[in-house]
């Protein structure tokens, strides 16, 4: 054993080595290698990740194990436990010797243990539950056992879910995918996302779509003003990712950034490449009147959308789609491609096929000038604008009376209908809302009256008259 002050890191034993399932003998007199042992077991286990680790799984058999109890990593030689609850549960644990697959192990709920620190003095510890788990799980490890000898079921973590990931994303899509690969078993290491902004009336600080939900999940999330920071690509850096994984992230990586990942760096853009390259591609697909759109995988480059296709599904656009509902069905197909090519990844890297650039168009972000409702475009065109643009970032429109007196309206729902008159003039206020645009008309199916919550034209026109005369006008 080195007595180099660096840190050591030793292999860890897996199955199928016999050693594992060997009964270790007791420590005699404690020495200098002893020391030496449990402190790079500690750095060992560190790396590993791991809450215990026994002196058999780095290949020495001697009754000797580190583990994480009551808040800070305990060492015991010769350990004992002199006393068991008679009350039992079950519940799943891990083993860095058995990597991979979970068992389902019952163990006393509290044990009192006896073990000797590296002076050789004697300690006794009363723990329970988890802890209680950590060093049973441990004293098995010294007797020859595992989690394969203990368990009652058994499952095995996908390959798709072994990756370690870091995983940056942003709005309520990002949030989508999030949960969706969390629930098939995919942990992120850690997030990214965009720093907290001011938002609404008050414009109080509030964080990221993909920010909460990081926090309810107990995930350590960063959002960074700026992604060539050193500190901040040191903490990525830190992590040893695997996979790089974007989702409507909205900034471009930097390649020092994407040169981190040990084995790929990867996008899921709701689009079908190369077309509705860009920051909207959901939106961009709607207003364009697309019948069809897609998610595509691919592998990300310095430039933005342009990396190698690993995996495309097409998805068809609903006439009752708008950009919330669509965004939702994209998501859900994005999960399962993603979950093919991280199960294909776990094998080794996959090939990708190059855009074609001439069939190449751009999805631009949406200007705050594009959120007034174009009431001279004809009445087709004005149904996909509030289609694409709802529910984020909604469209507006001022309602103007015949005394000048305005309301702002954001209007959520319309179809198109037949209709003459200056565009925004309210043709109809009977039973529904028709309002003339530069060819057509529309009807207003749901709005929401500014400072009041959505309703549908039926509910509004029961509690309010809109007057001759009134009119529908935008900037």
């Amino acid at each position: 054993m080195s007595a180099s002050t660096e840190k050591t890191i030793l292999s860890i034993v897996t199955i199928p080595d016999p050693r594992l399932k060997e009964k270790a003998r007791p420590v005699g007199r404690i020495q200098k290698r002893h020391r030496q042992l449990l402190e790079a077991m500690a750095a060992t286990m560190e790396e590993a990740e791991g809450v215990g680790l026994a002196a058999p799984q780095v290949g020495v058999l001697e009754r000797i194990f580190i583990a994480q109890v009551q808040g800070e990593v305990r060492e015991f030689i010769n350990p004992e436990i002199l006393e068991k609850s008679e009350e039992t549960e079950d519940g799943w644990e891990g083993c860095l010797s058995v990597p991979y697959i979970h068992a389902l192990v019952p163990r006393a709920r509290r044990v009192r243990i006896t073990a000797l620190d590296r002076k050789g003095h004697r300690f006794w510890l009363d723990l329970e539950g988890f802890d209680a788990r950590v060093v049973q799980h441990e004293l098995d490890h010294l007797d020859g056992l595992l989690i394969l000898d203990r368990g009652k079921k058994f499952y095995e973590v996908p390959k798709a879910a072994r990756h370690r990931v870091v995983f940056l994303g942003t709005p309520e899509f990002s949030v989508q995918v999030l949960t969706g690969l969390y629930d098939k078993g995919l942990v992120p290491r850690l997030i990214v996302t965009a720093p907290d902004r001011k938002r609404g009336r008050g414009q109080k600080l509030t964080p990221s779509p993909v920010k909460a939900v990081a926090q309810e999940l107990d995930i350590p999330v960063l959002t960074p003003e700026k992604l060539r920071d050193p500190q901040f690509q040191e903490a990525v850096a830190r992590v040893r990712p695997d996979i790089l994984l974007t989702v409507a992230y909205g900034r471009k990586l930097p390649p020092s950034l994407l040169a981190i990942p040990q084995k790929d760096a990867l996008n899921l853009h709701a689009s079908l490449l190369p077309r509705w390259r860009g920051a909207a591609p959901i939106a961009r697909a709607l207003w364009a009147g697309d019948e069809v759109t897609g998610i595509t995988v691919m592998r990300m480059r310095e430039k933005i959308d342009e990396g190698e296709i690993l995996k495309q599904v097409a998805i068809p656009i609903d006439p009752e789609d708008d950009a919330g509902t669509l965004a939702e069905k994209m998501a859900r197909v994005g999960v399962e491609a993603l979950w093919e090519v991280l199960e294909a990844l776990w094998d080794g890297p996959i090939p990708g096929e190059a855009q074609e650039e001439g069939r190449a168009t751009w999805a631009s972000p949406i200007s705050p000038e594009e959120t007034w409702l174009e009431w001279g475009a004809p009445a087709d065109e004005v149904v996909r604008q509030v289609r694409a643009l709802t529910p984020e970032p909604g469209v507006r429109t001022w309602r103007v009376d015949p005394e000048g007196e305005r309301e702002l309206w954001r209007v959520e729902k319309v179809e198109a209908v037949t209709g003459e008159g200056e565009p925004g003039t309210l043709l109809s206020a009977e039973g529904e809302i028709r309002v003339a645009c530069g060819k057509g008309a529309v009807r207003l199916l749901r709005f929401r009256p500014q400072g009041r919550r959505s309703m549908d034209a039926e509910e509004f026109l029961r509690g309010h008259r809109l007057k001759p005369g009134t009119r529908f006008l935008s900037p």
